[in-house]
């Protein structure tokens, strides 16, 4: 297998937006998937966010009633391979991470 392909397995990239969908998770696997995924359905439990940035800060975000987000907390993000590791209130630890397509996030904590 050659870079490229490795890397559509596994896209660098995970910064921006992503959303908990707790009706996909099962366990200690937690399923993201970006804010305009098709996926991403209306829901009467608020949605936490997962904001991560590209200089390593990651933002918690909790949207309310109205579907205004207030941050939550913030910490710190790192990736290394196929580990995802969290400084987050609530969120710390390390994750492996299953699977990271172009608007989905499956994560399992360790």
């Amino acid at each position: 297998q050659d870079k490229t392909d490795q890397e559509d397995v596994m896209p660098k990239d995970l910064c921006g937006d992503w959303i908990e969908m707790r009706e996909e998770g099962i366990g200690d696997c937690t399923v993201l998937r970006h804010p305009d995924s098709p996926a991403v359905t209306p829901s009467r439990m608020p949605r936490r966010r997962l904001c991560l940035h590209q200089d390593g800060a990651v933002e918690l975000h909790t949207g309310d009633a109205a579907d205004r987000l207030a941050c939550d907390a913030r910490g710190q993000w790192r990736r290394d391979g196929d580990q995802l590791h969290l400084t987050l209130p609530g969120w710390d630890g390390d994750y492996d991470i299953d699977a990271l397509e172009d608007d989905l996030l499956i994560i399992t904590r360790h």
